[in-house]
């Protein structure tokens, strides 16, 4: 049965019974039920002043916040909690925020030229993506970010505001970038290389292919803290591109290593008042490779030697066609620079039309050479024979471009006689018949040898690089 309360709360009354009545009542009766039942049934709402609201607004926004505090406590508590279980269980956690700063700095390898481009399956980007607190040390340490490899063609643009990152991040640090690029150079990279010059060290410019068209797109910039420089170019080049590279030295003075790669399609000096010679007074090694060609190559890049004058060059390594230029270049070189040379590398990919002991006669101060040419007996007759001819020499490697036979082994006997020397290496050297000539020396000349290593004290080595023969 539905009942109706009166608004006093004082009074009920049956509904059903009350409209009842009204049925059998006159209008009049009719009109005081319904108004009463109106009143009883929806009573009017009840009107509040606005202070009060104001102040039950007020209660509910500090209880309100009375939870987030307690909330914000909570995740606290959590978060501590789940760090203290990480320490247990991790035992990384638990170590110095400076040795695991050295861990992530082992954990680059710089032989990987993928180890310093941009990406997040490698060190040290992967970093920021285990933990905050990696991600946190990982921005801590600017020797993570001090190597970088960026896409010099206009593609690279695409990762333009990373590289300003990564570099943002290794400051104030010295860095080393490595550039591989086309022909054409985006700028915006450019210009992000322009804001870094002053803190490169090192710069390495990899080349696809030689510049065509503008070559003064490509970087030319005062490295002023320059210490190494690389240059590898993967394609013939005319050899008036070189005048823009060679610029690249001029303005980085405090230069100590130089390595350059490449193959000269031919040689244009009609342009070349575009470099003058210019001395780079710390250079201290400096390497000189021609890349290997099926086409007929007429300059070779010891024909760089004629524009720079190198006092302090201690290390020299050269391999590419050893021709009657290469070494009027080499002798001039010598004679301008003077340098305090100790270490002579020289390998010859073709057959050497000029003898190679007069390309050394100009470098008394030599004590490590290393030979990997067809003439290299000359230079061991030349030692046995004339005691005035690299007076300084310790270290001697050859490496035969050809078949050797008894009087070469005669010579090198009668040399590691009369010649003091340290340690003496003959490589390539088989110890069966190869190619239907017996290339290993006969026991009688090995007999000699092993008294001549343990009566004289040289470190003697005859053998293929798996087995001594000696």
């Amino acid at each position: 049965m539905f009942r109706s309360k009166c608004i006093d709360g004082t009074h009920s009354i049956d509904v059903v019974t009350l409209l009842s009545f009204a049925f059998f009542a006159g209008l009049e009766q009719r009109v005081a039920c319904y108004v009463w039942l109106q009143h009883a049934l929806f009573p009017p709402t009840m009107s509040f002043a606005p202070s009060e609201l104001q102040k039950e607004i007020a209660a509910l926004s500090s209880e309100i916040e009375a939870q987030k505090a307690i909330l914000d406590d909570l995740i606290g508590r959590r978060s501590r909690a789940q760090h203290n279980l990480n320490a247990v269980l991790d035992p990384m956690s638990r170590l110095p925020l400076e040795l695991q700063s050295k861990i992530f700095l082992h954990c680059l390898c710089f032989e990987d030229e993928r180890a310093s481009k941009p990406d997040p399956q490698l060190a040290p980007m992967i970093f920021s993506n285990v933990c905050q607190l990696w991600r946190d040390i990982a921005l801590c340490t600017p020797e993570l970010w001090t190597h970088l490899r960026m896409e010099g063609s206009p593609r690279g643009l695409n990762h333009s505001q990373l590289y300003e990152i990564w570099l943002e991040r290794s400051r104030p640090l010295p860095v080393s970038l490595t550039l591989a690029s086309t022909s054409v150079l985006a700028e915006g990279v450019k210009h992000i290389i322009d804001r870094s010059a002053r803190r490169v060290e090192e710069f390495s410019l990899l080349l696809s292919a030689g510049p065509r068209g503008r070559g003064d797109r490509m970087p030319r910039l005062p490295f002023q803290s320059l210490k190494r420089l690389v240059i590898v170019v993967g394609d013939q080049i005319p050899f008036d591109y070189v005048h823009h590279w060679i610029d690249l030295m001029r303005m980085s003075p405090g230069l100590l290593h130089c390595t350059f790669v490449a193959k000269f399609s031919h040689l244009d000096d009609t342009n070349g008042g575009k470099s003058e010679r210019f001395t780079l007074a710390a250079l201290k090694e400096l390497r000189l490779k021609e890349r290997p060609s099926v086409f007929p190559v007429k300059v070779n890049p010891t024909s760089l030697l004629r524009y720079i004058t190198l006092p302090a060059l201690e290390r020299l390594h050269i391999h590419c066609s050893i021709t009657a230029d290469s070494v009027s270049d080499f002798s001039a070189f010598i004679l301008r620079s003077s340098p305090p040379l100790r270490s002579l590398v020289i390998e010859s990919i073709t057959a050497v039309s000029t003898p190679i002991a007069e390309y050394l006669s100009a470098v008394p101060t030599l004590q490590t050479l290393t030979l990997a040419t067809s003439d290299w007996v000359s230079v061991v007759e030349r030692l046995a024979t004339d005691p005035a001819f690299l007076p300084n020499l310790q270290h001697l490697t050859c490496t035969p471009r050809r078949t050797r036979s008894r009087g070469d082994f005669e010579i090198v006997i009668c040399m590691l006689e009369v010649r003091p020397l340290r340690t003496f290496r003959l490589n390539d050297v088989f110890p069966i018949p190869f190619g239907g000539t017996t290339v290993a020396p006969d026991e009688d000349i090995l007999v000699e040898l092993r008294g001549i290593r343990y009566g004289g004290g040289i470190d003697i080595y005859v053998g293929d690089g798996k087995r001594d023969l000696v």
